[in-house]
């Protein structure tokens, strides 16, 4: 009995298994799949604006779960993109819920998308082709009612899932013209099974030969074409970032609306550069980790950014805070960020950055960054490089010809702790002094192009003050300095420091605007103490008064003191002259020749010096000194004339000295003759010519008539025992302190004499 039972229910079941397929057929056959084309085409203008166009007829594949295959489909792009269509796809297959074919509805469980090609266009203003909002001056298209089957009741269209293969899409930049291509691997859109009205997102995709990975929820259809807002849940994992997504868009077909969160960390900076596309050599080495967040949201027609919060790197090589805004993403990016950064090894992060940084650590920054596309801003700048301190606000106008201005000032500033300590050789000497030793040419003048293109190359218009400057061993204090550089015209006017216990200041010009630069410098010094430039030079004490007045031309050191025109002077007061400190090669020229003749240096370690006098006047790169060179000991005075050729750096001088006090000395003595100064600037050297040993009226008497040594020495002899103060009258002063002008018919004897004895300069040298 049951056995029949069994039979009979089985006979039934397999009645209705055949009835259900033969009705699926009769369905299916009853779907005119025209109707379907014209309802997908009328659905998505309906809701996008734009055109689909499907070029091949739809293929019915039936089945349990039927599905409709199209191939040739198109979506239209709005005018002005770069190309007609936004979508482009290869084919599309829907599978169709077979029950909701009764009720008229056309549910789609599936929609698979085989090879999409895809453009999203961004405009500087509004979101580009993302914006699916009638276009203006457009006239609204007629209501279209869906299609019908055989005048029934129209179809009702639902998409539950959507997967997409083998894609790319392309995002460009309007305003750039850059494009950045993302490979589409795989996508799929599904109901979330949690969450009702949401849709699960999972992308696999590829930048730059990097894979991504998207998952995540979005707004469903309701939320998409409905006008709700579109909630947003999305994590992407990169190589080395993890970037996650929150919140909500409330009109997405227009972009507007914008409310999202966004957060970005990751175990090292220098992996999302090199993602970036920036490589360099140096790049290998790590920055440290970072994590950034900010909230993403649009005012009126602007995207912007707020709240933003960045930490990157570690402290023993760099660490980077910013907290802000960034407005106007897709247009100016407008930034206003406080940003502070610490190194403690900032020559290595330098070396990262392809530069070199010799300077000491550490270094911290601190300020406001302030500042879009080509002017930016650094306000309430602090920063310091181990005991160097600098403050105050730097603006930078970029373009063909930067520009930069501003304000700094500084407690302490030691060029030291931005560029290294100055090298010494093995002797002690700075290697600019064991260069010039070793030159090439034996020159000090380097004959090496300066960098005069550089000061057309950018314009400055900067004030530096600082309570204490620090070159090398040299302190300078009360430092003000105002450049201003304009289409490679630098002035530095004025400048102003305290030195040694005095003050020096004065002007600056350099004019490399034209073919062949100009530079001119007045500076003026008062009572700086030679002694303290020099803890182990030839002076103890020696305040002294200096004037520089030159002009120049030329693309070099050489060149530029070659061309030199003007007047420099240098007074040195009370002091006292270390005796042992002789080295001619180390310049002060003047004291080293005394110390080389002084009869008392073996016997005594100091010489009172009661004053110093140098006074050249340079014409073309020639500097006279005609009696221009003086000083005054307890025991001797001196006075000299010669020239030193800026062309050449040969030098040409004679000196007499005379015993001062009663001591006396015998004309056969080396202090009894004229010391001839001759060699280079480099290499000078010192004799002792006894032809200009005044022994008797005779010899005088015939040097007149060759015009040789002896003349200069009783010249020079006669200058001595007339001045009271042979240093004034170096300096063309008056024993009152006043320069002395000659009259006419002083002028016109003075000439006389000269033209008498061949000139008293040739006199000396044999010109």
């Amino acid at each position: 009995m049951r056995v029949r039972s069994f039979v009979k229910i089985g006979a039934v079941l397999a009645v209705i298994a055949v009835l259900i397929t033969v009705g699926v057929v009769v369905v299916v056959k009853s779907v005119n799949l025209d109707q379907v084309k014209a309802v997908l085409i009328t659905q998505v203008q309906n809701a996008t604006g734009r055109t689909l166009t499907i070029a091949g007829p739809l293929e019915l594949h039936p089945g349990l779960v039927p599905s409709v295959v199209a191939k040739g489909i198109t979506l239209s792009n709005p005018p002005g993109s770069t190309r007609p269509e936004m979508v482009k796809l290869g084919a599309f297959e829907m599978e169709v819920a077979l029950l909701p074919l009764f009720q008229r509805q056309i549910v789609v469980n599936r929609l698979l998308l085989a090879s999409p090609d895809i453009v999203v266009e961004t405009d500087a203003k509004g979101p580009g082709n993302l914006d699916f909002s009638p276009q203006a001056g457009s006239k609204p298209s007629e209501p279209k009612p869906e299609a019908t089957a055989e005048g029934g009741t129209p179809y009702r269209f639902t998409i539950n899932e959507l997967k997409m293969t083998n894609g790319i899409v392309a995002w460009h930049d309007r305003v750039s013209k850059k494009t950045e291509t993302v490979e589409i691997r795989e996508l799929s859109l599904h109901p979330d099974q949690t969450t009702t009205g949401l849709l699960t997102v999972r992308l696999l995709a590829g930048v730059r030969g990097h894979a991504i990975e998207l998952k995540g929820s979005v707004g469903g259809r309701d939320s998409m074409l409905g006008g709700k807002p579109w909630p947003v849940n999305l994590q992407t994992q990169l190589p080395g970032l993890a970037l996650q997504v929150n919140g909500n868009v409330s009109d997405l077909a227009a972009f507007r609306g914008i409310a999202l969160k966004v957060a970005a960390k990751g175990p090292e900076l220098m992996e999302v550069v090199r993602l970036a596309g920036v490589t360099q050599p140096g790049m290998e080495a790590g920055l440290g980790p970072f994590e950034i967040s900010a909230s993403l949201n649009d005012s009126g027609k602007q995207l912007n950014l707020a709240d933003v919060v960045v930490e990157a790197g570690k402290t023993e090589l760099v660490l980077l805070h910013a907290q802000g805004t960034v407005k106007d993403l897709t247009g100016t990016a407008t930034a206003d960020l406080a940003v502070n950064v610490t190194s403690d090894h900032p020559a290595a992060v330098a070396k990262l950055a392809g530069a070199e940084f010799s300077g000491q650590g550490p270094v911290k920054i601190e300020g406001r960054l302030q500042g879009s596309k080509t002017t930016w801003k650094m306000a309430g700048l602090k920063a310091t490089a181990g005991a160097s301190d600098m403050a105050g606000d730097l603006t930078a106008h970029l373009g063909a010809r930067p520009q930069l201005s501003g304000k700094l000032t500084s407690s302490t500033l030691n060029l030291a702790d931005l560029t290294g300590p100055p090298t010494t050789s093995a002797t002690g000497k700075s290697a600019s002094s064991a260069t010039k030793d070793k030159g090439g040419d034996g020159r000090v003048f380097s004959a090496d192009p300066l960098p005069f293109t550089a000061l057309r190359s950018v314009d400055l218009d900067l004030t530096f003050q600082a309570g204490r400057l620090i070159v090398d061993d040299q302190q300078m204090n009360d430092v003000a300095v105002t450049a201003v550089l304009n289409g490679g015209r630098l002035t530095v006017k004025p400048f102003r420091f305290g030195l040694a216990g005095g003050s020096i200041e004065g002007e600056a010009s350099l004019d490399g605007s034209g073919k062949t630069p100009v530079a001119a410098l007045r500076m003026q010094g008062r009572q700086v103490e030679i002694g303290k430039l020099d803890s182990k030079g030839p002076i103890i004490g020696g305040k002294s008064d200096l004037k520089v007045d030159l002009k120049s031309s030329g693309e070099s050191v050489r060149a530029l003191m070659a061309s030199a025109t003007g007047e420099t002077s240098v007074s040195v007061g009370e002091g006292r002259l270390r005796n042992k400190a002789v080295d001619l090669a180390a310049g002060d020229l003047l004291f080293q020749v005394l110390g080389a003749l002084n009869p008392f240096a073996k016997s005594e370690d100091t010489t009172q010096l009661t004053c110093a006098a140098v006074r050249f006047v340079v014409r073309d790169g020639i500097a006279t000194a005609d009696k221009g060179l003086a000083m005054r000991t307890s025991q001797v005075d001196m006075v000299g004339s010669g020239t030193v050729d800026l062309r050449s750096e040969e030098l040409d001088l004679g000196i007499k000295p005379r015993t001062r006090g009663g001591v006396g000395l015998s004309l056969t003595t080396p202090l009894a003759g004229l010391v001839k100064v001759g060699g280079t600037i480099a290499r000078p050297s010192v004799g002792i010519d006894a032809a200009g040993t005044l022994r008797t009226a005779a010899s005088v008497g015939a040097g007149v008539a060759t015009g040789g040594l002896s003349v200069v020495g009783e010249m020079l002899l006669d200058k001595v025992t007339a001045d009271e103060d042979p240093c004034r009258s170096a300096l063309g002063q008056s024993q009152s302190g006043q320069s002395k002008p000659q009259t006419g018919t002083q002028q016109k004897q003075g000439t006389q004499q000269k033209q008498k004895s061949g000139g008293f300069l040739q006199g000396v040298f044999g010109r």
